[in-house]
């Protein structure tokens, strides 16, 4: 769903488009503090200290990627607010294929992550898993984008919404029920 960003009370638009844009980054900041939070009560300092070696790495990775894909958005509004959707098609392309490269260049700063030998192995296991599901963290932040640079911020927002709620039921089963400990926390 579209929404034109040049059509009636400038402030009422606006404030519609970036609203759900504000709730979402503050839901987005929840992933880490739930997964924190979860892994400190049930399975101890040493597994949060795990979690919290990753959490740098795991920042640098994904705000690369994720701010590569807000980025690509920028040409898609462009070509969308000037009524261009030939132009528009071939920038989402091409935005697609640099999002999958990114997908498989970003995991290589695993090979310089260096932290204490106790905590190792949870850390890695961690940034492994949510790396090999960094291209669908891309794919999200790039259709989320796309739909943005068009004018729908609430769509990407519902998405966050449920992925938000669904993560703290899944952090909980994982670490929980099946007993996977770090690796639990990022699936």
């Amino acid at each position: 769903m579209s929404n034109s960003m040049t059509q009636g009370n400038p402030l009422k638009v606006m404030l519609q488009f970036a609203f759900p844009l504000l709730v979402g980054n503050l839901l987005q900041q929840t992933y880490n503090i739930i997964d924190a939070a979860i892994v400190g009560q049930s399975l101890g300092a040493q597994a949060l200290a795990s979690v919290g070696a990753s959490t740098s790495v795991q920042f640098l990775v994904l705000g690369f990627c994720m701010g590569s894909c807000t980025g690509f958005g920028i040409p898609v509004a462009k070509y969308f607010g000037a009524g261009d959707l030939k132009h528009m098609k071939n920038i989402i392309f091409n935005g697609a294929v640099l999002t999958a490269v990114i997908a498989v260049i970003c995991p290589w700063i695993l090979q310089i992550l260096s932290v204490q030998s106790d905590i190792y192995a949870n850390a890695y296991s961690y940034l492994m898993i949510i790396f090999l599901g960094l291209p669908f963290t891309l794919l999200y932040n790039y259709l989320s984008s796309i739909l943005r640079a068009v004018g729908d911020s609430r769509t990407p927002f519902l998405f966050l919404a449920f992925s938000a709620v669904l993560n703290i039921f899944l952090d909980l089963f994982f670490i929980l029920v099946a007993g996977w400990g770090c690796a639990g926390a990022a699936f």
